[in-house]
Order: C-alpha cells, then structure tokens, then sequence
C-alpha cells in the first residue's frame, strides 16, 4: 500500500472513532421504586421507600423527587378539577426539595383539565412560580404535560401538535422535559417506539436545546385491571430505544399499589427481569 494511500485509511478510522465516541452521550436512569423490597439470596427483602433508593443507587440508578398535586394543592368541595396551590404546603415543599439541590423535581399536576387551554397553563405556571419562589436553586420538571401525553401511539398522533403548543409558555418555565411513555393496554414494542419518537420530537419542538429530556417509563403494564410486568427484552428494548432517540435518562415509576398474580407486593430482582435490564443499562450508560 503506497503511503498517501495508508495515511487516507487512518485519516478516515480516526474520524470514524471520533464520530462514534461522539455519538455516545450521558443516559441516567432514576428511580421512583415503591415496591415492597428486594430479592437478596432468593429471600424477599421487605424495604421502605428510602431504603429502596439506596438499593437502586448500588446499580447507578439516582432518585428524584416526584411530589404528587394531594401534597400541593387543594381542593374545595372535593373537587379536583379545581384544585388551588396550598401556599403552607408548597412553601415546606420547596424548603425541603433545597436540602438536596442536585435531586431533580418533578411535580405530578394532572388533575387540572389539560385541554383547558386558557386555565390550565396559567394554573401551572403559577405552582413552578410559587415553588421557585421559596426554592430556586432545584431542577424543575412536570409529568407528561409538556408535551402531553400521548397514551400510547395511534395514526392520529399528530393532532396533539395544538395542544402542546397552547403549553409553550409553561415549556418555558420548566428545567427539563418528561413526557409520559408508560406502556398503554399492551407492550408492543414497536407501537411504544413510535409513540416515543413522537414525544422527543414534540420536546424538541419547543425549541429549547439546553433543556434534557428525561421521559417517564415503567416496568408496569396494565391490560383490563390486571398488571404485569415487563420482562428483561420489554425493558431493555425501551432504555435502548430512548437512548438512541437522543433522549439524556429516563424516570422511572412505579406504583405501591401493584401486586403479582397471587394479591403478593412486587420485589424487584437484580438478577432477572425488568429491572436486571435496568441494572445492565445503568451500569454501562449512567453518569
């Protein structure tokens, strides 16, 4: 081989390295795990909340604090369509989110009509004012909402296009995105994966590109009141498709209510299912 010609080869595998290792990016997975504990030595652990976060942080996976609109608001008359910022309850929010700035929040605000689009953007906004008020130094980020949540994926998937732009000004407020991508009456992958693609896509339209986008996900699917669980493949393929969406994590959720086939808690296991896909992804992605 002539040198000019050995000189090109190597010009062009070093670009080729350089683009891959540029291709690769910081993926961090939280986790919001309220199960009942966690397999040790095939023997159920039974942990609290607390303790299962600092079992998931051994496999890379970092908290972060979803605070649910009951700990937030009011409601007058029960009636939750209506609900009003608790300023005491906000305020001890706030205080106590400041202790841990590096822990991102994350504020669960559903009840409000989302298609209320004259009411409901004002009503959040004024929730992340109030808490910014007290605390400006935590990352701030909603569920679903901006963009809205899909549930899942259908041939008119477009038509959410006005809704999240009538949410443009409450974009502008958050720290980051968090779309819901749960797994809606089924775990098709490939439906799952287009719905995806359309909500990073939404994210990005918003026009912020400083701003991580960190959807929510869970191993949980529920299919006419009954719940199961993603399998190891079921939840790998999710983290894999998210990561090479561009997309900078993942949060996820479950929920304490959840029980096998028998009426039994869930206990999460390292070394199989779901959650090993989790450990397996973390450990080789997480920052």
């Amino acid at each position: 081989m002539k040198l000019s010609a050995r000189l090109l080869l190597v010009f062009v595998v070093i670009c080729f390295s350089a683009s891959a290792q540029k291709a690769k990016h910081p993926f961090n997975v939280y986790g919001f795990i309220v199960y009942g504990g966690y397999m040790q030595n095939g023997n159920q652990v039974n942990a609290s909340y607390k303790e299962l976060q600092t079992y998931q942080a051994r496999f890379g996976l970092m908290k972060y604090d979803l605070i649910y609109e009951r700990k937030m608001l009011d409601f007058p008359n029960g009636d939750k369509a209506n609900g009003v910022v608790n300023l005491h309850k906000m305020d001890s929010l706030a205080i106590l989110a400041s202790q841990e700035p590096a822990v991102l929040v994350s504020l669960d605000l559903e009840e409000w009509k989302r298609f209320d689009t004259l009411k409901t953007p004002h009503r959040i906004l004024e929730a992340i004012n109030i808490f910014r008020k007290t605390n400006s130094r935590s990352k701030i980020g909603l569920y679903a909402t901006v963009p809205q949540n899909t549930y899942g994926y259908d041939d008119k998937i477009s038509r959410y296009d006005k809704w999240n732009q009538a949410y443009a000004g409450v974009a502008a407020a958050v720290d980051y995105f968090s779309p819901s991508l749960y797994n809606y009456k089924n775990t098709n992958g490939e439906d799952w994966k287009k719905a995806a693609a359309y909500s990073i896509d939404a994210c990005r339209k918003y026009g912020y590109p400083n701003k991580k986008i960190i959807p929510y996900v869970t191993p949980e699917v529920s299919n006419k009141g009954v719940t199961t669980l993603l399998n190891y493949d079921e939840m790998l393929f999710r983290l894999q498709t998210l990561y090479d969406l561009g997309a900078d994590g993942c949060l996820i959720w479950t929920s304490s209510g959840t029980r096998d086939a028998n009426g039994k808690k869930i206990y999460i296991d390292e070394n199989s299912g779901w959650f090993k896909a989790v450990k397996d992804f973390a450990t080789i992605h997480s920052h």
